[in-house]
Order: C-alpha cells, then structure tokens, then sequence
C-alpha cells in the first residue's frame, strides 16, 4: 500500500505530518478539486467532507480528553490535504476515561457548543436533534456523533481473564440501553438480539431492536422530555448492570467453577433479556405520559395532566416564520416565509390556478353539451329532446 502511494507520486515518506507515519488518508483519500469535481459543486463538496468526520474528531478529543481537545481548533476539518491535520490520538490522563464517558459521547450531538443540533429553528420547539434527509437544494447539517439512523452501536471494554465485555446498544445511541455480553461467551446472545427473521419493516415486539427504535421514535415528538427521560432510564439500567457484573464475577470465583464464563454469559443474557421486556414496559409508560401534546401522569382530576408540560418556548412561537404572533384576521393565517421559500408559495400558487383551470374544463365541455341540446326555436318550430 505505501509502496503504491508512492509509486504513483500520492504520498512520499518526507510528506510524513507524524514521524514514522504513513497517511493513508492523505495518499488515498478523495480531495475536491477542479480536476475531479464539477466547478459549481467544489464548495460544497469540500465543506461536506471536511465537516463530516473533522466535527466528530474534534468532539471525541473535546469531550475525552478536555484539555488537549482545547488546543484543537474546531473549525479545521478533516480532508487529505489539510494543512496542521488533526493528530490521530491525544494523551488524557491515565485513568481518567471511564466507560460512561465514552457512551455519553457516542450520545452526543454537540450540546453547549456552537454547534449544537437541539438549538435553533431546524431543532423545531422541542429541541430535536434529528435531521432528515435532504434533494435538490445545496446545503448542509452538522453532523452529530449520535445518529437516528444508526443500527446498532457499543463500547468495548477490554478486561483480564478472558472477561472482555461488549456493552451492545440497538438504535441510535441517544436513546439505547447498552446490555453487557461477555466477548469469549460459549453461547449465544438472546434469541431477541439474534433471531433469524426479525427485520426493521415488520413491527415486532420480539426484537429488541424494536423496543429501543419505538421510543426514539416518538422522542421526536419532544426529544428534550421524551429523550431525557430514556437517557436517565438507561443510565439506571447500565450503573446496575456494571455492578451486578462485579457481584456475578466475584460469586463465579469464590465458587471455583471451571465453566466461568458460561455461568457468566448466562447471567448476562438473563439481564439483558429482562432489561428488554422493561424498555418495552417503559415504551408504553411514555406513549401514555406525552401523548396529546399534554403530560399525563394518572387519572386523578387534579393534577393528573399537565396542559402546560409540552408548552411552546416563546422564541419559538414569536417567530413570523411559525405564524402565531403575526396572525391577524385578513392575513398572513400560517406565518410569513422568509425570502428561502418565497419562491415555492408562489409555485404553490400559480399550481393550484392551474387546477382550478383544468378542473374548470370538463364544466365548460358539460356547459357547451347542454347548451348545444337545450330546447331551440327554428323558423317557429320547437326542437325537442331526442
């Protein structure tokens, strides 16, 4: 592989940005120019790649190690030729990152930054971090650590003794339960972990996956609310799960068995079986408490709902844009577009003229019918009807 980047003029030891290092990156990745990529899409296109991992790496270094991610200039990027690149790793303190760390920064979407994807008018007024995919107009996101798109995640933490232990997490990180399986298990996870048959276009209350995907689903509806109750949730699950792990441990070996590690993986199979029918439980829990745009906690008369829980933030409502504080009784009855989407009212409009035209031809073909077999005089006689 260097031997090729070399060859072919890509990389050359001398262009080495850390002694010793080959850039893979540098030598083989895709840089933007006006040699491989449309004139009018190089801006684009550049800011994309740069943006689309360089925010992370900086993120994770930040969060991670906090003083050396201070000296990181957030606003780098990250592309094959990037002046200064950032390093690949960054010293923290022997100890000083814990498991919780590492999957609290797998859940994060830049929060207290400037970047930060639960602010703004995008965020919508319940702060989600979610964006949907976007055709036809030149743009960007930032792009989170967590993702509602993503499949699966975990943290691996490495440990003596053959105890190695995969903390597996379904569903996007923000809002999944990380469940403890031992790496040199004898057997397998649980049949709802790893069952032939369970998809993601069938809604299946067999699939753990599906317990974890429900709810963050429906946290869009009030992510602040609806996801800080699932991270606190799942917060609790992983604290006793990491000690319950200690007291299995600590029993397996006071006893002497030599089948360790399949008592072990039982155990956590167990926990993480159990775990999973409680997130379900706790799925149904929140889709009672935040739906209607209210917060239910029973059905007493007083104080059993909340009509205030969900409450529009006033800079949200205040916006022309949403339409609330600048309605009046002769318009504007759904908010005042900014200059963005102008453009497509008007489209909106010249389209339903056009409706109303086509719609008005078959009136005018029934008109013209009837007006040609209406009853008519010639020369003082009366046609009638055939």
């Amino acid at each position: 592989v260097t031997d090729l980047a070399v060859e072919k003029g890509w990389w050359h030891p001398s262009e080495a940005k850390f002694p010793g290092v080959f850039d893979f990156f540098g030598a083989y990745g895709y840089q933007p120019t006006a040699e491989n990529t449309a004139i009018e899409d190089i801006t684009s296109i550049r800011n994309l790649m740069a943006y689309y991992s360089g925010r992370r790496m900086w993120r994770i270094f930040s969060l991670l190690s906090p003083s050396e991610g201070e000296k990181l200039d957030p606003n780098l990027g990250n592309l094959p030729k990037t002046k200064d690149p950032y390093p690949p790793s960054v010293p923290a303190p022997r100890g000083s990152v814990t498991r919780s760390m590492v999957m609290n920064t797998l859940r994060d979407h830049y929060e207290g930054t400037p970047y930060d994807l639960t602010k703004g008018m995008a965020a919508g007024p319940h702060g989600t971090p979610n964006r949907g995919p976007i055709t036809g107009i030149k743009g960007q996101w930032e792009r989170a650590i967590s993702m509602f798109r993503t499949a699966y995640s975990y943290v691996l933490e490495i440990r003596p003794n053959r105890r190695s232990i995969t903390w597996f997490g379904y569903d996007a990180a923000h809002g999944t339960a990380w469940m403890p399986f031992y790496g040199s298990s004898p057997i397998p996870a649980p049949q709802m972990y790893t069952a032939h048959g369970l998809n993601m276009s069938t809604f299946n209350t067999d699939a753990a996956w599906w317990a974890f995907n429900l709810v963050n689903q429906y946290s869009d509806i009030n992510f602040q609310l609806i996801n800080g109750e699932a991270r606190a949730k799942a917060s609790e699950i992983e604290l006793e799960a990491a000690k319950l792990v200690k007291v299995w441990e600590a029993s397996v070996d006071s006893s002497g068995e030599e089948d360790d590690l399949a008592i072990l993986a039982a155990k956590t199979n167990a926990y993480a079986e159990a775990k999973v029918q409680e997130w379900w439980k706790f799925a149904w829990y929140l889709i009672a408490k935040y739906g209607r745009q209210v917060v239910t906690y029973n059905e007493s008369t007083v104080g059993g709902v909340n009509y205030t829980g969900q409450i529009y933030p006033q800079w949200w409502l205040q916006s022309p844009d949403v339409g609330f504080t600048s309605w009046s009784p002769k318009g504007p009855w759904i908010g005042v577009p900014d200059i963005g989407c102008a453009a497509p009212t008007q489209l909106s409009l010249q389209s339903n003229h056009t409706w109303a035209v086509l719609a008005l031809v078959p009136l005018a073909y029934f008109a013209g019918l009837w007006h040609g077999r209406r009853p008519k005089v010639a020369e003082g006689y009366l046609a009638l009807e055939p």
